[in-house]
């Protein structure tokens, strides 16, 4: 048996137009303009999915990193650096050794008898546990933490596709830790911020994707009812401040907490999800995080977690594809 796919169109003026799109495509490929710009490359030998920056390249995501920081240092932002391995218990903890364990990076054992480490999946609970270093006040927060922090996930082969999906990537990762009545007006400013990288960089036909849980399937997800209602209420209600034009997805949030993605839609009117603020309930609790309250009680900070870009080697490919090579950055 053989599978054959085809498609239609009702009128010769929209085939002709889906012809050029694929022939313009073609010619914006990043894999082609990268290789021909001489900005990154792969290697079978240093491992599929895994990209090499080449000097060009990495002068690109230099002026793209330096950019973002600016922004970040103006808006109150925190840098830090984590490693690029952590405990395996760290990622027990967050919960995320349960839900992504079997489909990452397998366990790198030391001389230690038991003793597991993993390569990071995720920034968030090294974030965690920065918070944790120091008690923390009301008066302290919010506190927001940066990190360009480059992340491992082990993706099929089938799935690797140039820039677009890696096993290796840096987010352009902040995690936020506030009051409770501080999460709207916190979401708000990132908010801002996403709006603000998109309009440098040319990217102004976009939706915003308010991705919610399956209510059919809970057990995907941790945390209690109440905190994701909440969660999912800021969220909402924070976009239609903002203005933003969103759709609903049910099934499509973090399995920690809901999500605003931005859905960008590049020269050749294809969509891609690039920037992504997720606001999170769970993890405080799941790290027992504190703040000494104005009552002189302890309580737990809301988290948001946001990356505008997304990953810089999936934001540059959507980049060079959008700008057809010819960069305008200034």
């Amino acid at each position: 048996m053989t599978r054959v796919y085809g498609i239609t169109f009702p009128k010769q003026a929209e085939l002709d137009e889906y012809i050029l799109i694929q022939e313009e495509a073609k010619k914006r490929d990043h894999r082609k303009l990268g290789k021909e710009l001489e900005l990154f490359a792969f290697s079978e030998k240093v491992g599929l999915g895994l990209p090499l920056w080449l000097p060009k390249g990495a002068m690109l995501r230099e002026r793209l990193v330096a950019f973002l920081q600016k922004a970040q240092v103006e808006s109150g932002y925190l840098p830090v650096i984590t490693p690029h391995i952590g405990n395996k218990n760290l990622y027990i903890t967050s919960g995320h050794y349960e839900k992504y364990g079997a489909d990452s990076f397998q366990p790198i054992k030391t001389p230690q008898e038991g003793e597991e480490f993993f390569l990071k999946p995720m920034n968030c609970p090294h974030h965690c546990e920065i918070y944790k270093t120091s008690p923390r006040s009301y008066k302290d927060l919010p506190l927001r933490l940066a990190e360009f922090g480059t992340v491992y996930r082990y993706e099929q082969h089938g799935e690797l596709h140039g820039l677009t999906r890696v096993r290796g990537f840096t987010q352009d990762d902040a995690h936020l830790f506030c009051i409770e009545n501080q999460l709207k007006d916190e979401f708000c400013k990132v908010i801002d911020l996403v709006l603000y990288v998109f309009k440098s960089l040319s990217f102004t036909n976009f939706t915003a994707q308010i991705s919610l849980r399956d209510p059919d399937n809970k057990a995907k997800y941790i945390g209690t009812d109440e905190n994701w209602e909440k969660a999912e209420s800021a969220i909402i209600e924070s976009a239609k401040e903002k203005g933003l034009t969103t759709v609903i997805e049910y099934g499509e949030a973090a399995f920690y907490g809901p999500k605003l993605d931005f859905m960008v839609k590049d020269a050749l009117n294809r969509s891609w999800q690039l920037g992504t603020i997720q606001v999170d309930y769970n993890l405080p609790e799941r790290f027992e995080l504190e703040y000494m309250g104005a009552d002189g009680n302890k309580h737990r900070p809301v988290m948001i977690h946001r990356a505008p870009f997304g990953s810089l080697e999936r934001f540059i490919a959507v980049l060079i594809e959008h700008c057809g090579g010819i960069s305008h950055f200034g």
